[in-house]
């Protein structure tokens, strides 16, 4: 009997639900993405080994890749390039870890406080306008050629860009949140640690990331000049006494490690965005 009532179908909830699984283009495009990533070192050094026995350069120019890898066996086992590689990383992961506090601390500020703001941020964009190897001369005749030059060089090219995610991360954070939390007289440690940081951590991850990529660069800029170690040391050695192959081995690490380094932090940006958002939830 129809007495004018209307009857809803619902899936039931057992039943799978497909859209669950992601498209499959989605699937092929992931695929596509992965074999180029494997297909693509493959083909650099089938080419450049075609090229180096072709004739067409020297041997010093376009140096084979089994000589680079007798090189690269060489300096391993006789602990050059360990000590090179220990000498960088301890650099940068120190200047590093300071120049992310001071960003975090300053960015914070500016976000909080609107005085803050108003005095430091206009001198905060102009600095962050000014490349930070332009800087290395000027900072070689105030530090000296010690280590302190580079750690200096690393925080500054950290501090800036985190500074500014943790400023922009603070100010998308809604007011009523930092209104409820001073109306409840919460301790500013307390509002820092479960309000601000939770809130403001997607942004910030985002700023760290960039600031390990462009501090690891500056690192190594910093070296050809300024080192007597570290793997811009030794490609800088390898320029003087024209040793391609170190170079090329130093350009070939340069990149390995700041190809693992973005992944290691995308890795642990995903990681640390999906518990925000579970807590969110």
């Amino acid at each position: 009997m129809d007495d004018g009532s209307v009857i809803l179908k619902t899936r039931p909830v057992s039943e799978p639900v497909a859209l669950l699984a992601p498209p499959a283009p989605e699937r092929k495009a992931w695929k596509r993405q992965r074999l180029a990533a494997v297909l693509s070192p493959i083909i650099l050094i089938v080419g450049w080994t075609l090229l180096s026995r072709s004739g067409w350069f020297p041997a010093e120019i376009v140096v084979p890749p089994e000589v680079l890898w007798k090189t690269f066996v060489t300096y391993w086992s006789n602990g050059q390039l360990p000590d090179h590689l220990t000498g960088s990383l301890g650099r940068l992961f120190g200047g590093y870890l300071i120049g992310a506090g001071i960003g975090i601390a300053l960015g914070t500020l500016m976000g909080v406080s609107k005085q803050a703001e108003a005095y430091v941020l206009p001198g905060f964009h102009i600095m962050r306008q000014l490349p930070t190897v332009a800087l290395i001369p000027a900072f070689i005749m105030i530090f000296g050629v010690g280590e302190t030059v580079k750690l200096v060089l690393v925080a500054k090219a950290t501090a800036l860009p985190v500074a500014l995610a943790a400023f922009q991360g603070v100010k998308g954070i809604p007011r009523t949140w930092l209104d409820v939390a001073r109306i409840h007289r919460i301790p500013a440690l307390t509002q820092f640690t479960h309000v601000i940081v939770p809130a403001s951590l997607p942004v910030l991850v985002q700023g760290l990331r960039t600031a390990l990529a462009r501090s690891w660069m500056v690192l190594v800029a910093a070296e050809l000049l300024v080192a007597d170690s570290g793997i811009g040391q030794m490609m800088e050695w390898g320029r003087q006494t024209f040793r391609l192959d170190l170079v090329l081995i130093g350009v070939v690490i340069t990149g390995l490690i700041g190809f693992t380094l973005d992944k290691g932090f995308r890795a642990l940006e995903r990681l640390l965005t999906r518990g925000s958002r579970r807590q969110e939830a």
